[in-house]
């Protein structure tokens, strides 16, 4: 039985409780309560990630711990906080994304691969080996049992690099995603020096060593990049980064390559077949849950957007004004909504037919995604209808918005690419909570009842509900 000393909050505690009991036990510190000055009693220690995870009190359980190995948990854990552990010097690490997280068998596996070697030089250089294999297998399984049970891309694809960075140090690493309409390779992740500076590039496919990466499905050692014939300095040019040496492998998921990860510049010395051997072990069975998170979320945006325009449907959009107005109501901030209804669009069916008209409705929703922040949220109501949802926005700056709207609906020659020229506009009407109403109904009728007078009016304008 492995005694383990565990600092978590109360809500991990009960967690860990239903794990132990299989080869572990487990006696609990509340993470913010003094660190006992000795730790003896214990064969290792767990030491939960997050707001007192201070370099001083780990410092403590450190000095406490004396020998012991000591892991960090991160319980729902982001690149961010993965970052934050490693800079924190923990012996290993184990993810909890669900209830029942982390299992027993998974926080064993660390402790045996970070136990010491045994007595005498033969002793050491076998135990390092056997600690090495045993905390690559204890970070693959972590990485596959996790992965499968995570349905957000993002998550995955943090939990992997995170986990490849433990394995193989570098300056920087990132994951590029195909994408097959426009053969090209897109950031989705890129951390380490001039990550941000990088992530909004694209990669053609057979573009630098990452893009013949993509293009063959074949891994890359690159150790001279600059002999490389390979290697692009396009990156390094706009960024001012220094690329040194590059391991790169594809993703291969159901025989199909979906994208590639790629590590700059290894600290303490070159990439060898060893460093491709595990990163190979490592990203082989995260491509199927990385295209399987993938395929969820691609299912679970039908659900929620209108097949015309691809914005958001009604559905969706009554959902995230609900979540919206209880933040407004925590914060004391506010929330305006636009509902806008297009001036003639009947005429345009009468005239061009019904093709012409879903023509037109889907480059409105073009139009408005142009021009609104990315904060904003936009929604097909329905017919011609839409509403833009503005969070922390007063009416005033709904007004300013709104009239953006307006002229650009207003300016914009519709069905061109049909060799037309078909002119509309539309009527706005907008609400704000908490000035006018304090439910998603009751905004929505405001603005649809400020809309209305418009229409009322002489159409093509703008009003404020009362």
């Amino acid at each position: 039985m492995t005694r383990l000393a565990v600092f978590c909050d109360t809500s991990q505690r009960r967690s860990l409780e239903r794990s132990a009991g299989r080869g572990l036990a487990c006696t609990f510190f509340d993470a913010r309560s003094p660190v006992p000055a000795d730790l003896a009693g214990f064969e290792a220690v767990l030491f939960e990630v997050g707001p007192g995870s201070t370099p001083g009190r780990l410092g403590a359980v450190r000095k406490a711990a004396g020998r012991r190995p000591l892991g960090g948990l991160l319980v729902r854990p982001d690149a961010a906080k993965i970052g934050r552990a490693r800079r924190l010097g923990f012996d290993f690490m184990v993810e909890a994304w669900r209830p029942g997280d982390p299992l027993a068998a998974a926080i064993l596996a660390h402790v045996r691969a970070s136990r010491g070697p045994g007595p005498g030089a033969g002793g050491r250089d076998v135990g390092l080996a056997l600690r090495r294999t045993a905390k690559r297998l204890a970070i693959l399984t972590d990485i596959v049992k996790t992965a499968n049970s995570i349905l957000e891309p993002r998550k995955v694809i943090e939990l992997i690099m995170g986990k490849i960075q433990q394995l193989i140090p570098s300056e920087a690493w990132s994951m590029l995603m195909v994408d097959e309409e426009k053969q090209e390779l897109a950031f989705e992740l890129a951390l380490g020096a001039k990550g941000k500076d990088v992530s909004s590039y694209r990669v053609k496919m057979g573009e630098g060593v990452a893009g013949w990466v993509a293009q063959t499905g074949k891994p890359a050692i690159v150790n001279d990049a600059a002999r490389d014939s390979r290697f692009t300095r396009k990156f390094d040019s706009k960024t001012q980064f220094e690329t040194r040496s590059i391991l790169c492998a594809p993703l291969i998921s159901r025989g199909r390559t979906i994208g590639v990860v790629e590590i700059i510049n290894r600290v303490g010395g070159r990439f060898t077949q060893t460093d491709l051997d595990i990163l190979l072990t490592l990203v082989e069975p995260c491509a199927i849950a990385i295209e399987n998170a993938m395929l969820f979320q691609r299912t679970e945006q039908l659900t929620i957007t209108d097949d015309l325009t691809k914005l958001f449907n009604s559905r969706y959009m009554n959902l995230y004004i609900g979540r919206e107005i209880k933040r407004c109501k925590r914060h004391g901030i506010p929330l305006s909504v636009i509902f806008l209804d297009l001036d003639g669009f009947k005429g345009i069916n009468d005239q061009y037919g019904h093709l012409a008209g879903s023509g037109t409705l889907a480059e409105v929703g073009s139009i408005l995604a142009e021009v609104v922040r990315e904060s904003d949220i936009l929604a097909r109501y329905g017919g011609d209808e839409f509403v833009v949802v503005l969070p922390e926005t007063p009416p005033g700056g709904a007004l300013v918005i709104a009239e953006r709207l307006r002229r650009a609906i207003e300016e914009h020659s519709f069905l061109s690419s049909q060799g037309l020229s078909a002119r509309i506009s539309a009527s706005f009407g907008i609400a704000s909570y908490p000035d006018h109403a304090l439910t998603p109904e009751g905004l929505i009728q405001k603005a649809d009842q400020a809309m209305y007078r418009v229409k009322e009016r002489d159409k093509n304008g703008i009003e404020v509900a009362v």
